[in-house]
């Protein structure tokens, strides 16, 4: 029902590997076609992500909102440059951006300042105004998504999301449809024709009495930057996933706490593992990495790398775990089974 493309998981500063922070998110649906574009929300757009857009399968045109989760720069500043080619591209459709008000303050000055003429209406939303009831997306018949927003632990005002997708969903009663000798040559055109009946050489059909319709759900949580995972102790509750920094493993973040000069208020992979097999999340996806933590796995190296990052969460995370990679794929299935797959062949960084 979900699919996840990451376009940056670094912290702070771009790596050779690694952009800043941006997240896809499309809405697949319960049986998504191959090749049909869905509708999809941008999670955070720092410098670079409107590039790191051209190398997956996302239409601009399918673009339904922007969610910023905070005002620092590597979450933000690429979002002047999308906004704009989205309008040189002809853009007509509104487009809803949610960010916090200094955000949206910092958009609004770049298109005075830049003459920033959108082809578009762009429906600014501040977080602070809808943080109690949070933002529900409808996107077309299919697909329907409510955002609820979370406060997390940062610097600076920052929020996390999590996102229910609902489907409506028509479903034959095949008990009735048996027991009135309906033949089976039928009920597919009983569901799919929208007929109001169906003569037949033996008899009438009316489709709607073999007819209801069924919601199918399911949670996935984003998390912006945080020093406290219990902040998300609600959001997390029937989550098929959770998306969550994991800037420092434990020992690089306690040398930079005992310094006593900064606090940086991230999390280690330590504390997202233990507050997610605390509260049984079946599925987690670290991504935000310190530019230190060099990208191979080896966690016997004495080079920081994603081996320390991987191993400190395995050994107080049970449940199934992906450190996040650029390009890389990752979709949910309604039964919550993630499959993952890297960045397409020849587009590697």
């Amino acid at each position: 029902m979900f699919e996840l493309t990451f376009l940056g998981t670094s912290s702070g500063v771009p790596t050779k590997s690694r952009n800043v922070s941006g997240l896809a998110v499309s809405l697949l649906g319960e049986q998504p076609k191959a090749g049909k574009s869905t509708p999809w929300i941008l999670i955070d757009c720092g410098e670079g992500t409107q590039h790191r857009l051209l190398y997956t399968h996302h239409k601009p045109s399918m673009l339904r909102a922007i969610f910023i989760t905070h005002a620092h720069g590597d979450h933000c500043y690429g979002l002047l440059g999308l906004l704009s080619s989205l309008a040189m591209h002809g853009r007509k459709e509104s487009l809803k951006l949610i960010a916090p008000a200094s955000v949206l303050a910092f958009v609004r000055a770049g298109q005075a300042l830049t003459q920033m003429n959108l082809s578009y209406a762009l429906e600014m939303i501040e977080i602070e105004a809808v943080l109690s009831q949070g933002v529900r997306l409808e996107m077309g018949e299919q697909w329907r998504a409510d955002v609820a927003i979370y406060p997390m632990s940062h610097r600076i005002d920052c929020y996390g999301f999590a996102i229910t997708q609902q489907l409506d969903k028509l479903q034959l009663n095949t008990e009735r449809l048996t027991q009135d000798g309906i033949d089976r040559s039928y009920w597919r055109r009983i569901l799919k024709s929208g007929e109001p009946k169906i003569c037949t050489q033996n008899q009438t059909i009316y489709p709607s009495d073999y007819l209801h319709r069924s919601t199918i759900t399911q949670k996935i949580v984003i998390a912006g930057d945080n020093d406290a995972p219990t902040r998300l102790t609600d959001a997390v509750k029937d989550a098929s996933l959770l998306i969550h920094e994991a800037t420092y493993t434990q020992a690089v973040m306690d040398k930079i706490l005992a310094k006593g000069v900064f606090d940086p208020q991230h999390s280690s992979a330590q504390a997202v593992g233990s507050f997610a097999d605390e509260m049984q999340v079946p599925n987690l996806i670290l991504t935000h990495f310190s530019a230190r933590f060099l990208n191979f796995d080896d966690p016997d190296s004495p080079k920081p790398n994603m081996g320390h990052i991987r191993a400190e969460t395995e050994s107080v995370y049970g449940g199934r775990l992906i450190l996040a990679e650029d390009l890389m794929t990752v979709s949910i299935t309604k039964e919550g089974i993630m499959s993952v797959h890297g960045a397409p062949d020849g587009l590697k960084m």
